[in-house]
């Protein structure tokens, strides 16, 4: 497995269940809680504190002497993949958006053609004297927009279409 911190690259050998090296190095990793970590190894002790993992990013919040990084994990597959050139091909495309609960439209904030962000406003949904925002599933372009403001939606209604 490749962990890649900051553009840093680490690779982590695995032989019998256990993590046996990094980078070449013969490693000892010793948990000290559900959250800490220390990667002990013949030159040096570092200890790592798990703040969040995101598995289908295939991301993991660390901290490490009071800084908090974002480490991207690649596996075997996902290194074959990259060679043949379908790093995309375990995700899954999400193309539509719909109602998670039925309620009225307050606002949209977006337009057919603009580029999103995986978790940006998308728009306002009342439900339950509550305005709900409705964010995106997923990183992309917006292809149609397939309600209006002000009106009154049931769930499961296809909302908004990705390309």
């Amino acid at each position: 497995m490749k962990v890649d911190i900051q553009n840093r690259s680490i690779t982590l050998v695995k032989k019998d269940n256990h993590w046996v090296t990094a980078n070449a190095e013969a490693v000892a990793f010793i948990f000290q809680d559900a959250n800490t970590l220390l990667v002990q190894s013949p030159s040096q002790t570092i200890e790592l504190r798990c703040l969040g993992i995101d598995r289908q990013a295939k991301t993991v919040r660390l901290q490490y002497k009071n800084q908090n990084y974002v480490a991207a994990i690649t596996e075997p597959m996902d290194e074959l993949l990259k060679t043949m050139g379908l790093e995309n091909a375990l995700q899954s495309k999400i193309s539509l958006l719909k109602a998670p609960m039925p309620g009225l439209v307050l606002d949209i904030l977006v337009v057919p053609g603009q580029q999103v962000e995986l978790g940006e406003k998308l728009l306002i949904l009342e439900a339950m004297k509550m305005e709900n925002a409705i964010k995106s599933p997923t990183a992309g372009v917006v292809a149609s927009i397939e309600i209006c403001k002000g009106q009154a939606v049931d769930k499961n209604l296809v909302l908004i279409r990705f390309e």
